[in-house]
C-alpha cells in the first residue's frame, strides 16, 4: 500500500487531468462545480475503501476476512512415550545452521526508513506552515470585518475599504472601496459578490484552501484551486448575464475598470480573481450541447480503475463448522488410560 497522502495526491492529479482535458471548456458551470467538489471528496475517501480481490489487477492480498470464526482442529493426542520423544527432539535440534544476516539489506532498509522519517517530518512542517497562513488570512478578514466601516444590506455586510484593493467577498461580508467606482460599476460589483454569497462559494474556496494545506507538495493541488476559482467566476458571470439580464458589454467594461494588480486574499472570492481574458472568452463562448454530457460519466470509471490498482485488497473466505461434540468424543478415545 502506498502512503495515504501520496494516494490522495495521485487521485487528485489524475482526476484533475481528466477535468482539464474533457470538461473545463464546457459551459455547464454548475455541473463542473459539482464535479470538482466530488473529485476532492472521492480523492480523500476512495483510498480508505478495500477492494475485493477479484476486482484487483493481479496484486497480492493485504487483508483477509473470514465469514465464520476459526474452530479448534481435530488432532489426536499422542501417548506419553511419543510425547517424551518429541520433547527430546525439540530440545536437541540437529543440523541447525546459525542464521546469517544480510548487512547490505539491513542497511538499505535502515536508510529507507530514515528517508521516510525525514520526508514525513518535512511534510508535517509544510502542513504547519500553510495552516498558519490559512489562519492568518482568516484573522485579517475578521479584523477588517470588525474594524472597518460597516453597512448592512439585508443578510449582506458591506465593509468599506481604503486604497487600491480589489473587491472580494467572504461568507456574508463584501469588501470594497466605494470611492473608486461610478454608481453603475459599484452596483454591478455588489450584485456579483452577492451572487457569490448566495450560492455559497465561500465553502468551495475554503475546501480548496484546506486541500492546499494538506497537499502543499502536490502541484496539482494548486492547479485544482485555480480551476475551482475560475469555474466559480464563470458560474457567477453567467448568472449575472442571465438572471439579472446585465448588458454583456457594460459588464465586461466594469471588469476592465476593476482589473487592478492588488489582488485580495486567497481565502476570498474576488471580483477579478480569474484571468480577465478567460472570463471574457467564456462569456462569449457558445453554449455546450447536451449531447456532450456523456463526458461526465467517465469520471467514475477513472476513479474505479485507480481504486482497483492501488487500494488494499480483501478476500472473503468461509470455513466449515465442526461438530464440537464429535471432537470431544474423539479426544476421549485417543486419550491414553
Amino acid at each position: 500500500m502506498i502512503p495515504y497522502v501520496l494516494h490522495v495526491a495521485l487521485l487528485i492529479s489524475v482526476c484533475l487531468c481528466f477535468y482539464k482535458l474533457l470538461l473545463k471548456k464546457e459551459t455547464f458551470y454548475r455541473l463542473n462545480r459539482f464535479v470538482l467538489i466530488s473529485i476532492l471528496a472521492l480523492s480523500f475517501i476512495a483510498p480508505l475503501v478495500p477492494v475485493p480481490q477479484q476486482w484487483t489487477f493481479g496484486r497480492n492480498t493485504d487483508v483477509i476476512i473470514t465469514s465464520t470464526p476459526l474452530v479448534k482442529s481435530n488432532l489426536p493426542i499422542a501417548d506419553g512415550s511419543k510425547t517424551e520423544t518429541a520433547k527430546q527432539t525439540l530440545q536437541q535440534p540437529e543440523n541447525i545452521q546459525p542464521a546469517t544476516t544480510d548487512v547490505t539489506s539491513a542497511n538499505a532498509v535502515f536508510s529507507w526508513s530514515q528517508v521516510f522519517a525525514v520526508a514525513l517530518f518535512l511534510y508535517w512542517i509544510g502542513v504547519l506552515i500553510f495552516s498558519v497562513n490559512f489562519l492568518l488570512q482568516l484573522i485579517v478578514l475578521l479584523h477588517r470585518a470588525f474594524t472597518k466601516p460597516l453597512m448592512k444590506d439585508g443578510r449582506f455586510r458591506i465593509i468599506e475599504l481604503e486604497g487600491d484593493k480589489a473587491p472580494c467577498s467572504f461568507a456574508n461580508y463584501i469588501f470594497i472601496n466605494p470611492s473608486k467606482y461610478d454608481w453603475d460599476t459599484y452596483n454591478q460589483i455588489l450584485l456579483h459578490e452577492k451572487t457569490h454569497i448566495q450560492q455559497g462559494h465561500t465553502f468551495d474556496i475554503v475546501l480548496a484552501e484546506l486541500l492546499v494545506v494538506f497537499q502543499w507538495f502536490n502541484p496539482f493541488a494548486w492547479i485544482y484551486r485555480k480551476e475551482l476559482e475560475d469555474n466559480l467566476e464563470f458560474l457567477t458571470d453567467n448568472f449575472m448575464l442571465e438572471k439579472y439580464e446585465v448588458e454583456k458589454e457594460s459588464y465586461q467594461l466594469s471588469l476592465l475598470k476593476v482589473s487592478v494588480p492588488h489582488f485580495s486574499l486567497g481565502l476570498t472570492t474576488n471580483y477579478n480573481q480569474s484571468t480577465l481574458q478567460k472570463r471574457i472568452v467564456m462569456m462569449n463562448a457558445k453554449k455546450s450541447n447536451l449531447n456532450t454530457m456523456w463526458k461526465y460519466f467517465f469520471i467514475l470509471p477513472v476513479i474505479g480503475s485507480l481504486m482497483c490498482a492501488l487500494n488494499d485488497t480483501v478476500v472473503y473466505g468461509q470455513t466449515k463448522n465442526k461438530n464440537t461434540n464429535e471432537n470431544t468424543s474423539q479426544e476421549k478415545k485417543d486419550k491414553p488410560e
